[in-house]
This record gives structure tokens, C-alpha cells and sequence, in this order.
């Protein structure tokens, strides 16, 4: 749960003196990349986006960089958080303009190295969560061939949920499909600075084919349409890709 870390975070943040670090609050923005919005890609073909949001629920700054993949079931990494920010946003990624989170984030003077994006609308480990994470819409071309599309996505037990072998029922809890991490920063907040989060989709369709989307033909003109589920490979990918975060995430702070 967002509020659940929260509060732990805070209760960390109260002993301050364990770490050493000065209690600071700083501005969060979410931006897109510049000249965001049309990409080549690997699979051949030319994607315009004309639609590019993606709902961020919380942010987390970590004084630990542990490796990728070690972290326990109940989703929160190991090491001290330092930093955090609980007020989500929806982010136009094809725009560069800083693009504010309604309330500042908190935290200490502490170096950060690793950030997480929880990309929820409540409660993390919510079986149901009908919070629209992204919105992406627009033409891919390949030859003479021009494919409008379109996807709405959201993260639940019910669309994302990956199952769990029957003697290990909690090793892939829907937490780790809402929580993009580690993400690898080096950064040190500071009293009234901004924290900038720069969301870059130009990876996302890199490896789809989009003649493996369902094409729905009631719509005018007819449009491909990604299922809001892992049960198409192209769906799947998608997805995939948008929680990378190596390629989508970049942190920095002002």
C-alpha cells in the first residue's frame, strides 16, 4: 500500500539521525522526452503517437542499489528509503514541459541511488485496481500499410497477474507488476529542489509486431486494438516494455 510505506518511511525519517541525513522537501515533475511521439522500429515500422500518458501513483528514492531481481515478495527493496513522494499524476509524455505532482515530496539529504515508480492508483498489493496507467494511441506504418491503434491499460490479479507454482502461491504477488525498480540513479535531494522523472516511450514498440493485434472493424476507421491483458504476444510485449526500467524511467534532480 502507497500510505503503508509511507508511514514507514516517515518513521525512519523521525530517527534521521540514524543516517545522518537532514530532513528535506523538494518539487516533483513528471516530463516526456524532446521530439517525443514518432520512432522507427526494430520490427519495421514507423509508429506516430498521437495519444502518450502514463499515471504515476507514487515515487520512492532508496540509499541502496541492490541487484535486479532480489527483491523480497512483499515488493519493498532492501536498504533505507530516503525519499518519497505519494501524490500521483497522469504524465503527457509527448510533452517535455515539466509537468508538476500535486504535493512536494519528503525525505532526507541522503545520496539515492536506486528510485522506484509505482505505477498504481491505491493499494499496491490490491487484487483490483481499474486505475488507467496508460493511454496510448496512434498510426503504425509499414509499406502501404497504415494501422491506427489504441490501448488502454490498467494492472489487476485479473489482466496482469502472473500464476505461481501451486507450493510457492506467493512468489509473483501483483505488486511486482505495479512496481517498476530498481531504477538506477545517483542523485542527493536537497530543501526546495525539484525532482525531475522523464518517462521516455520510445522503446515500447520496439520489438511488436502490430499485425499481431486484434484489428476491431466496428470502429471508424478500423482500429488495432492492444487487449488490456497478457492473452495477445503484442499486448504482452507492450507491457513488458513500459515497466523497463532501464529504458523508460530517468531521474535527476535540480
Amino acid at each position: 500500500m502507497i500510505r503503508a510505506l509511507g508511514l514507514a518511511l516517515a518513521a525512519a525519517l523521525a530517527a534521521c539521525g540514524t543516517t545522518g541525513g537532514s530532513l528535506v522537501s523538494y518539487n516533483v515533475v513528471g516530463q516526456g522526452p524532446p521530439n517525443a511521439g514518432t520512432y522507427d522500429t526494430s520490427a519495421g515500422w514507423h509508429v506516430e503517437l498521437s495519444t502518450a500518458t502514463l499515471y504515476i501513483g507514487a515515487v520512492y528514492l532508496n540509499q541502496t542499489r541492490p541487484n535486479s531481481g532480489i527483491q523480497g515478495t512483499e515488493c519493498i527493496l532492501p536498504g533505507v528509503y530516503t525519499g518519497e513522494e505519494l501524490k500521483g499524476r497522469t504524465i503527457d509524455l509527448l510533452s517535455s514541459a515539466p509537468q508538476p505532482f500535486p504535493a512536494p515530496g519528503t525525505g532526507t539529504d541522503d545520496e539515492a541511488l536506486t528510485g522506484e515508480v509505482w505505477l498504481t492508483g491505491g493499494d499496491v498489493n490490491a487484487e483490483t485496481d481499474n486505475t488507467m496507467i496508460a493511454d496510448l494511441r496512434g498510426t503504425a506504418t509499414e509499406a502501404a500499410q497504415v494501422l491506427p491503434f489504441s490501448t488502454q491499460i490498467t494492472i489487476s490479479v485479473g489482466n496482469r497477474g502472473v500464476m505461481s507454482l501451486p507450493s510457492q502461491p506467493s512468489m509473483n504477488p501483483i505488486c511486482k507488476r505495479r512496481i517498476v525498480s530498481p531504477i538506477r540513479i545517483d542523485l542527493r535531494p536537497h530543501d526546495g529542489g525539484t525532482l525531475v522523472i522523464t518517462v521516455d516511450p520510445s522503446s515500447w514498440f520496439n520489438a511488436i509486431d502490430f499485425a499481431q493485434v486484434p484489428v476491431d472493424s466496428t470502429r471508424v476507421p478500423a482500429t488495432s486494438v492492444f487487449p488490456d491483458d497478457n492473452s495477445n504476444p503484442a499486448s504482452s510485449t507492450l507491457f513488458g516494455a513500459i515497466g523497463a526500467a532501464a529504458t523508460t524511467f530517468q531521474f535527476s534532480f535540480q
